[in-house]
């Protein structure tokens, strides 16, 4: 036997049950049918099998002493050799050959081997190219179904998977489109349908827009989801918005979720009424991170058929139960003073107690102050007629856009006058012009703030109730309406009250902003209310001069009438 090259390349240990060795493996067609294309796989990808050695054996049988030559392999890359029968043969034609009929040959490259090398190079008449034959040859067929095994690519699972994973890739970037877009929404609180979506539109809503937006920086978006989008994967209905937005709100709460781990919470609850005449809940948890940090978070926004305690107590639980959070971790109530919230018996702080007797009651601190100083000046009749006067002025002045360009005008004019005399100081942001803001109860720093642009823009004020007052142009319901106006902002009494309320709101407003504070404890809370008692008690002891003074110096400026406080 001839040495043997490379015997560590070629003596291979092979672990399936497949010979490769031409002279040695089973015929594929011996194969059971469901072990057929597994064995073509396997010699496909292990290729011809051709060992080489440093010589050949001779053939023994012939006359003339010929052998194998390892150059053939060049010329015919399907040529395999058998060290076992010293034969050669052809993989297409083991691999995809019929089993043998009776035509003599037919089998002899596939199953019984190929061993006269005296005809091999004998030009035109060599066996190896009468093997190949021409294109309809059985050989060529072989190739051809050799070729398209070996090109995966080609075979309809393979282009089918390709395509799925397309169709996938596209359906991902619609939704990634999709999802973009919502969430820059969302942030901004913008709506998402637009009043007319048909394709003749010139405004198909913020949503299409946004998505037309991202469309012009990406050509791949311009395709995919504008363009070639299949109808029943757009990803661009109000109901898979909705779904959307569902999902994202479940992230949300579920990041809250994580954020208060095992930490005990406190709830604030507040109920109003949308546009669409629905009563919604909202849900809000405070807690103490793991940096001790105070948080609130709003967690949900749930729709009650009413307002009654009991349907309130059941919507909160629900909204618990199904963030994984437990009535017994409340540790506070946060809630309005109506009696629904605050009753003592039947209350929705009762019913929650009930279920858990830590959750202690908390009415708003800074809604507390507002009620306060609310009813305080209704029990005050002057304070009481000042702000009823005070909306019934800011009413008249700001009644069309004609009279708030006239307030506009005349306060830009006397802003450029007091500058001129060195009464204003100048600087970045400062001498802003703006409008009249009236008052509501709802919120006390309003009224504050409405004090405060009235006494700013008081000489405007007064300028646009004489225009309006002289103008035969108006109605005589306006015109009285005016005259009525004027002669209450330039009485002494409205311009000393001004000034009053606008010294004690001025302490209070304080007060009133850091009871809102999310950081505030109860201890600091009591030391921000004892300061501001001791402020008013101050102005009450102490200011009198200083207020008077300036309200005489304020009715020179606008020539208003001081009448004689020392008379009876």
């Amino acid at each position: 036997m001839p040495d043997v090259v490379n015997v560590a390349e070629q003596t291979e240990v092979i672990t399936t049950p497949y010979q490769r060795d031409p002279g040695k493996r089973c015929q594929i067609w011996e194969l059971p049918p469901d072990k057929q294309d597994d064995a073509r796989h396997f010699y496909i990808s292990k290729g011809a099998y051709r060992p080489e050695l440093e010589e050949y054996p001779f053939d023994e049988k012939s006359k003339h002493r010929r052998r194998f030559q390892k150059d053939w392999y060049t010329n015919f890359w399907w040529l395999e050799y058998s060290t076992h029968t010293d034969s050669a043969y052809c993989l297409p034609c083991f691999l995809f050959s019929k089993k043998p009929v009776a035509r003599c040959g037919s089998d002899t490259f596939s199953v019984k081997g190929f061993r006269n090398w005296k005809k091999v190079n004998d030009g035109k008449a060599c066996a190896f190219l009468t093997h190949v034959g021409g294109p309809d040859s059985a050989h060529n067929y072989s190739v051809r179904c050799y070729e398209d095994l070996k090109t995966s690519v080609a075979h309809i699972d393979k282009a089918m998977e390709k395509r799925n994973e397309k169709v996938e890739s596209n359906a991902r970037l619609r939704l990634k489109t999709t999802i973009d877009a919502m969430r820059w929404l969302i942030f901004q609180a913008c709506s998402f349908r637009g009043h007319d979506e048909s394709a003749g539109s010139k405004n198909h809503g913020n949503f299409l827009e946004m998505v037309k937006i991202l469309a012009s920086y990406n050509k791949d978006v311009a395709g995919v989801v504008l363009e070639n989008a299949p109808g029943n994967a757009k990803y661009t209905s109000g109901e898979v918005q909705k779904e959307i937005v569902g999902i994202l709100a479940l992230e949300v709460q579920k990041a809250i979720r994580e954020e208060i781990g095992n930490a005990k919470f406190c709830i604030m609850v507040d109920e109003a009424r949308d546009e669409s005449k629905k009563e919604q809940m909202a849900v809000v948890l405070r807690f103490a991170n793991k940096e001790a940090e105070i948080i609130e978070r709003f967690l949900d926004l749930v729709h009650v058929n009413d307002t009654a305690a009991l349907t309130l107590k059941n919507a909160i639980c629900t909204v618990l139960s199904d963030n994984n959070l437990n009535v017994q971790d409340i540790r506070g109530q946060a809630y309005d003073g109506a009696s629904n919230m605050r009753g003592e018996w039947n209350g929705l702080k009762a019913l929650i107690l009930r279920e858990c007797p830590y959750a202690y009651y908390i009415h708003c601190m800074a809604r507390q102050l507002q009620l306060a100083l609310v009813a305080a000046s209704r029990e005050v009749h002057e304070v009481h007629n000042f702000f009823q006067n005070a909306n019934f002025v800011i009413n008249v002045v700001s009644a069309s856009t004609k009279r708030s360009d006239e307030l506009l005008a005349n306060q830009a004019e006397e802003i450029a006058r007091e500058i001129e005399l060195g009464e204003l100081d100048t600087g970045r942001g400062q001498n802003q012009i703006g409008t009249l803001q009236r008052p509501g109860d709802t919120r006390w720093s309003s009224h504050y703030k409405s004090i405060q642009s009235l006494k700013k823009m008081f000489a405007a004020t007064v300028a646009v109730l004489r225009g309006i007052a002289s103008d035969r142009s108006v109605s005589k319901y306006s015109r009285g309406d005016a005259v009525g106006s004027l002669k209450i902002v330039i009485s002494f009494d409205f311009v000393f009250i001004l000034h009053l309320m606008e010294k004690i709101m001025k302490i209070t407003d304080v007060l009133c902003k850091k009871l809102q504070y999310k950081s505030l404890d109860i201890l600091n809370a009591m030391d921000s209310v004892s300061n501001t008692k001791v402020l008013l008690g101050e102005l009450r002891e102490h200011g009198w001069d200083s207020l008077l003074e300036e309200v005489k110096s304020f009715c020179v400026k606008h020539e208003i009438d001081i009448p004689d406080l020392d008379r009876k």
